[in-house]
């Protein structure tokens, strides 16, 4: 496999003969798979890189490269990580109002903007005019802008299931900040909680791209991809997942696959809407693995926690507040 399609997939420049070739290719060799995921993430992790950090990126990328195709050295090419950031800041009420100049002509574009809340333990369900889906998780909240050229842009707070209809007179993004996700016509989910250190992106059907903050393309994910991004570090990593995993919840399903007391305990406060304190602090670090039906209580979901592990918990009601679980 050639470096030159590697970079082709990456910035999605390849035929379709070329991806259907390639995908073909890689699922059937695990090894390529492997080595294919390695590049990604190294291509990726140029998103965050400065002008210091420039001549280490390359040198990862050749040592990488002469790995796994010694009799061709890999030689970066710097055009597409030199990206810088730029923040708007838009004011609106009920309408945004924007120009758009053609010649020496300014047109006016009226934007409509809509805000939808989903509840504590709720799962709300947007219909967009086209036919798509957005499904929203508990404690969330979506702002969609539509103008009236038909582009239409999300902006979330929280996580969403995405079911989108292909129509390619649409255009359709999620503003999330670091970088924006263009829908392709597809099905994919994100949580985007501003409380949580983690950007999560899932692709079930379809593609979707990232682009940088001055629309510049990052990269494309495929489907069966996950992609975290940590605000703190600005690393982005991309791993193959079962899409079921992270789309559990829009189903009513709580799936924790390997994860800690502390992660799964908040997954229960923004669904249950309590507060949960674990004074034990040597359980925050147990990992579970289990499959748990929204609709029990909580008190059932730590009770079935127990089963696997000696903790120890209490709930005290509140009337004013939120309830408070205490583990020990």
């Amino acid at each position: 496999m050639s470096e030159e399609i590697f970079n082709k997939i990456l910035n999605n420049s390849a035929s379709e003969a070329e991806k259907t070739n390639f995908y073909q290719s890689l699922g059937a060799d695990s090894d390529l798979r492997d080595i294919f995921f390695h590049y990604k993430n190294l291509y990726a992790a140029s998103y965050s890189s400065t002008i210091e950090s420039d001549k280490l990126l390359h040198d990862r990328f050749e040592r990488f490269w002469s790995r796994v195709n010694p009799s061709k050295p890999f030689r970066v090419v710097h055009l597409w990580y030199r990206y810088a950031a730029v923040f708007i800041i838009a004011l609106s009420l009920g309408f945004l109002l924007r120009y758009q100049v053609t010649g020496n002509i300014a047109v006016p574009v009226m934007t409509q903007k809509i805000e939808y809340t989903s509840e504590k333990g709720s799962v709300s369900t947007i219909h967009l005019e086209d036919g798509s889906a957005i499904w929203l998780s508990s404690g969330s909240k979506i702002t969609i802008l539509k103008s009236s050229t038909g582009e239409i842009s999300a902006q979330l707070n929280g996580e969403a299931y995405f079911d989108l209809i292909p129509d390619p007179a649409r255009k359709f993004s999620v503003d999330l900040g670091y970088f924006k996700v263009k829908d392709i016509g597809t099905k994919f989910n994100i949580r985007a909680y501003s409380t949580e250190v983690g950007l999560f992106a899932t692709l079930v059907d379809g593609r979707i791209d990232f682009n940088n903050n001055l629309d510049k393309p990052m990269l494309s994910m495929n489907p069966g991809e996950y992609l975290q991004f940590d605000k703190q570090t600005k690393q982005i990593a991309v791993k193959q997942q079962d899409p079921s995993i992270a789309t559990a919840w829009k189903d009513g399903k709580f799936v924790f696959i390997d994860k800690t007391l502390a992660e799964i305990c908040r997954e229960l406060e923004n669904w249950y809407n309590v507060e949960i304190i674990i004074r034990n602090k040597s359980l925050a670090n147990t990992k579970y693995t289990s499959v748990i039906k929204r609709t029990t209580t909580v008190n059932m979901v730590l009770k079935m926690l127990s089963l696997t592990d000696q903790i120890n918990y209490k709930i005290t009601d509140r009337k004013e507040a939120r309830d408070i679980v205490y583990i020990y």
